[in-house]
């Protein structure tokens, strides 16, 4: 890297960190998905999702959980492209859904809508599943019925739904490869810049498996010693601990939301109704058993997001199993009949205050997993350079208050004004959003125009590359 390159790069650094000390919260219009503001040297999911883990994940029976595939490990750049991938709105048909929109990292990547909008408005038909400690799930399924045999094989099947994203592959990988970023982020991901179907699946799902939950004050509690030990005692409050007993005693909830990630092995039918025919699920109205970790941040559950509390959830436990001809028998007394708990009304707040001990606040700020995107002004056509093509495009939109590529201020039309914006940021590249890691500042969600403006300005002359 060059005295040059390195300079401008300490220069966005510093520049970064000042935006995000003021507070500044900019909001350029982004006529095109914008560009990854990305380290110079790639984060370290490795350490943070591999060699760093706690004892409790690293061994015994959650280690023996995890589904990574042995062609598909997670690595910085593999995870540092997926991550890019599941926040660019360039996936879906009119670049305006991304993974993300429907997994959002503030609700434990769940969607706080019962159901999730799509690219057209179209709502799903299921609750969004959130993705918590989702390489603990030990058959390595995904969505609530399971019907993906593993992260790979999902991370496609959203990209391409009618109602969701609805891309077609092909065009996507002619998208993606137009860019001038997404072919050096492959590069260094796989060893060579070929964009393909089985790489983009790959990075989104060594990501996702990157989203590992470890750091709650239930993780505390188990390092201070196991459960029921002076350790453990130490860090929950007597009703916290109050609610870790009836979980793993009278409310059962261990016997499905099992190990210390509190995620299953296989899916259930829970009575949810008396009649699975609205939703078989997986079969027989059974469902994918999800982690609880982040639980309590969330706002609606079950597979269709008919509850918005939890409370709500542990008195269905309590009170509400419906009998049907597939229910599970953990949810059955001995007679066959529904489970009723017959929990006190401090068992019931005590096992919230429990899972409220599962939110890993950490994870859920972690600039690891943030959104990288943010506007390059004058780059109209979303390539990750600033040149000539842009123009191109302003000139074709030149007057279009319902094509608005090319308006770069905002104002709602294509005007002189947006000429002025592509001019004054000619030669701006995506690379000018790379900043030092060891500056160690959040990554931000948007940048205001005068970061761009500074960045351009600072340097030596104008950069134009072929």
């Amino acid at each position: 890297m060059s005295m040059q390159s390195t300079s401008r790069r300490i220069i966005t650094a510093t520049l970064l960190a000042t935006v995000s000390a003021l507070g500044i919260s900019a909001s350029t219009t982004l006529a095109a998905p914008g560009v990854p503001a990305l380290p110079s040297t790639n984060a370290d999911y490795v350490g943070y999702a591999v060699t760093n883990l706690p004892t409790h994940f690293s061994t015994g029976q959650l280690a023996l959980f995890n589904n990574t595939p042995v062609d598909n490990p997670i690595t910085n750049a593999g995870a540092t492209l997926g991550r890019v991938l599941f926040y660019d709105k360039r996936v879906s048909h009119d670049n305006g859904t991304a993974c993300a929109s429907c997994h959002q990292q503030e609700f434990a990547f769940d969607d706080p809508g019962e159901k999730s909008t799509g690219f057209e408005g179209g709502l799903t038909g299921r609750h969004s599943t959130p993705l918590s400690n989702a390489a603990y799930y030990a058959n390595g399924r995904a969505f609530w019925d399971e019907r993906a045999a593993s992260l790979e094989e999902q991370a496609l099947m959203p990209i391409q739904d009618p109602v969701e994203m609805g891309t077609d592959l092909d065009q996507l990988r002619g998208e993606l490869a137009a860019t001038d970023f997404y072919p050096q982020l492959f590069q260094e991901a796989f060893g060579d810049s070929e964009i393909t179907n089985e790489k983009i699946g790959k990075a989104l799902a060594q990501f996702v498996r990157s989203m590992v939950s470890y750091q709650s004050k239930f993780d505390v509690a188990l390092a201070a010693g196991p459960p029921g030990s002076p350790g453990f005692n130490s860090v929950l409050t007597p009703q916290e601990k109050r609610g870790h007993d009836v979980f793993n005693s009278v409310g059962r909830c261990n016997m499905c939301h099992a190990s210390p990630a509190q995620i299953g092995t296989e899916p259930h039918n829970i009575g949810l109704d008396a009649d699975n025919s609205a939703d078989e699920g997986a079969g027989d109205g059974r469902f994918k058993t999800m982690s609880l970790r982040n639980v309590a941040v969330r706002e609606h559950f079950m597979h269709d997001g008919r509850f918005s509390s939890l409370e709500e959830i542990v008195e269905f436990y309590n009170s509400g199993v419906q009998d049907n001809p597939d229910l599970d028998f953990r949810l059955k007394t001995s007679t066959g009949d529904p489970l009723r708990l017959n929990l006190t009304e401090d068992d019931k707040a005590a096992l919230v205050a429990f899972m409220e001990t599962l939110t890993d606040t950490a994870f859920l700020t972690s600039d690891l997993f943030t959104d990288p995107f943010v506007a390059l002004s004058g780059d109209y056509d979303g390539d990750g350079l600033v040149n000539d093509d842009d123009y191109a495009v302003w000139q074709a939109d030149y007057g279009s208050s319902e094509s608005l590529l090319a308006d770069g201020n905002g104002d709602g039309v294509v005007d002189a004004a947006d000429y002025t914006v592509w001019r004054d940021n000619y030669g701006a590249s995506w690379e000018d959003f790379f900043y030092s890691a060891s500056a160690a500042i959040p990554e931000p969600t948007s940048v205001a125009s005068l970061l761009l403006a500074l960045l351009v300005a600072l340097r030596p002359g104008v950069r134009k590359r072929v």
